[in-house]
């Protein structure tokens, strides 16, 4: 099935599921409300489960289905304007959420945050009855979720677009091998578990004198003699000699024969880059499976390259910072981060000087030595570490630039390094790159997940898992943990008042005074907005007053906040601890706020006499 065919069957199954939800809630509608509400939005409802059924039904809806994202949109406009409700809003706010994670065409994602937003506006701006204090607060979470909404779209059209690119390279890699297959000089078949050949290249036929027609579907047992030369007569009666190799495998969950014949024409040279060939196949799609399940492919490729290149020892030096991983600036020093042969792992070779290594890092052209001993770029050290007596650098080249080398050495004196070799040896050196510019993205791709963009702190998603692990300490330790939300004081004023560029900085400066407070074992997180969340291990709710007004009172530019506290009582939701913490933070403001408030208690527990 192809990707459009894929992408227009999860459609269907979004519309229909959306289908499903809009029938239940004209049901719900039909009971919940009351006079004409209840009439238009029933009827509307189920208009819009009715047309959403109808094109899940649709076997080609096409890229224009994607505009039945408006009719939920309009069923909540219109909810929020028959039902006058301004907390109805929040339907409006989830459906511009799903409408964001779920259309790719950035018109449509346009069309409803303006049909959303403007709508609700409308609705609100011809209210017979002023919709109450809350406007303010509704409004803005309805532009947020519009902006989130249209986050999600982008992230959806960025990762289809990724997963296209990704189909094209399957095909690209596919098409390839299929064409070498095809071209083989090699005689290979292949065959299923039940012992019937599925595919065989020309030679094959050619060797055995039957067109693929006749060869394909066949029995393959009377190719399945032990590995070995062996005669193969043709139905003219005519003998051809080949050497043949059997494999087996297993792939997808399904076993595999590969049954492979080769003229003894110059037979040594012939099986030599047969086997050759097949190592080097090997080797990359090994370092490609690691690669793509996301695990460290550089053992792999580093024993691949001692094998194919027949050398004695094999190492990979990277560029590193002081701590240790990939440098993104200058690079002053290349370390071992992998060898094969030698125990080489760690050494750093500083590229501030002549060496040989470093020329290769530097120029990005691979070297071959004979005999490095006699060269005075060569370090004395490095060969006696390695052993070596002849050396090729081979360097890793990502995007145009030099990301590492490949250190190849061999004990014994190897005159010449043959077209084989090199071509292997680059090839893997390109396999390398790709690992490493995988796993950069890979830890650049977490890193995003679990930090605030803004503050650089960590995000929700973080501290659920550090909340994990610090409630599951306390189960063990037995010691109090206290929880505290903390909300900046008429952020949106000063949003207002200095412009969003200057309420950014505030955050980034607030997240940096609060960070300067924390103990060792403190955890903070940007909840969202203006609010930030600690979690506070070991510590009881006056301990943890005592720290947060600290940290509250080096806020910078004479900023306030306002603080809400709760302390687990062992046996409570994660998330009931929250919200116990949260309504702290609310009567801290309803008290008049700059102050810190503890849960379950009448007063807060410190309060600013000025405030």
């Amino acid at each position: 099935m192809s990707q459009t065919r894929r992408g227009d069957a999860v459609s269907r199954w979004i519309r229909g599921v959306v289908a499903l939800v809009y029938l239940l809630l004209a049901v719900t509608n039909l009971l919940a409300l009351s006079g004409s509400a209840r009439t238009v939005m029933t009827l509307l409802d189920s208009a819009t489960a009715v047309l959403m059924g109808v094109a899940a039904l649709s076997r080609r809806p096409g890229p224009r289905g994607e505009w039945l994202a408006l009719l939920p949109i309009m069923d909540s406009v219109v909810l929020l304007a028959v039902t006058g409700g301004l907390h109805y809003s929040t339907t409006l706010m989830l459906t511009l959420l799903a409408v964001g994670a779920a259309v790719t065409s950035r018109r449509v994602m346009a069309t409803a945050t303006v049909l959303g937003v403007g709508g609700f506006a409308v609705t609100m701006l011809t209210q017979t009855h002023p919709p109450g204090a809350g406007l303010g607060y509704y409004s803005v979470q309805v532009a947020f979720a519009a902006l989130i909404g249209g986050l999600l779209q982008e992230a959806l059209r960025r990762r289809q677009g990724q997963l296209r690119r990704a189909d094209e390279q399957v095909r690209m890699v596919a098409d390839r091998f299929e064409r070498l297959f095809d071209a083989s000089p090699s005689g290979v078949a292949i065959a299923d578990g039940d012992g019937r050949v599925v595919a065989a290249n020309p030679a094959f036929c050619d060797l055995v004198g039957r067109p693929e027609t006749e060869v394909v579907g066949s029995d393959v047992a009377p190719c399945l003699a032990e590995d070995g030369e062996h005669p193969v007569v043709r139905p003219d009666g005519s003998v051809r000699w080949a050497y043949q190799t059997v494999g087996h495998s297993v792939a997808g969950g399904r076993p595999w024969t590969l049954v492979q014949l080769q003229d003894i024409t110059d037979r040594h040279l012939a099986e030599e880059a047969v086997r050759d060939s097949d190592r080097l196949l090997a080797a990359v799609a090994a370092a490609a499976r690691r690669i793509r399940t996301g695990e460290d492919a550089r053992a792999t490729i580093v024993a691949a390259v001692r094998d194919l290149a027949a050398a004695d020892n094999v190492s990979l030096l990277e560029p590193v910072t002081d701590s240790g991983r990939p440098a993104a600036g200058p690079v002053r020093e290349l370390v071992v981060t992998d060898a094969a042969g030698a125990d080489v792992i760690g050494t750093l070779v500083p590229l501030d000087g002549t060496s040989m290594t470093a020329r290769v890092f530097r120029s990005g052209e691979p070297i071959f030595l004979t005999d490095p001993a006699s060269d005075p770029r060569v370090s004395p050290a490095l060969l006696k570490m390695i052993d070596g007596s002849s050396v090729l650098w081979q360097p890793v080249v990502a995007e145009g630039r030099v990301i590492g080398v490949l250190a190849v050495g061999w004990r014994r004196r190897v005159e010449s390094v043959s077209d084989y070799r090199t071509r292997a040896v680059g090839l893997l050196a390109d396999e390398t790159a790709l690992a490493l510019e995988h796993e950069r993205l890979l830890r650049r791709l977490e890193r995003m997940a679990f930090t605030d963009t803004l503050t650089a702190l960590p995000n929700r998603r973080a501290w659920q898992d550090a909340m994990d692990r610090r409630l599951a300490g306390a189960v063990t330790s037995g010691q109090p943990l206290t929880v505290a939300i903390a909300d900046l004081d008429h952020f949106k004023r000063y949003n207002d008042t200095y412009g969003h560029t200057a309420g950014d900085e505030l955050l980034q400066r607030a997240a940096a005074a609060f960070s300067a407070g924390l103990r060792d074992d403190d955890f903070l997180a940007r909840w969202g907005g203006e609010e930030f969340v600690f979690v506070l291990p070991s510590t009881d709710a006056a301990q943890a007053v005592s720290v947060l007004e600290r940290m509250r009172a080096a806020l910078p530019d004479a900023q306030t906040c306002s603080i809400g506290v709760a302390t687990w009582d062992h046996r409570e939701t994660p998330s009931d601890l929250l919200q116990r913490a949260d309504a702290a933070l609310y009567a801290a403001k309803a008290a008049g706020r700059d102050r810190v408030h503890v849960a379950g208690g009448g007063r807060p527990a410190v309060r600013n006499p000025a405030a």
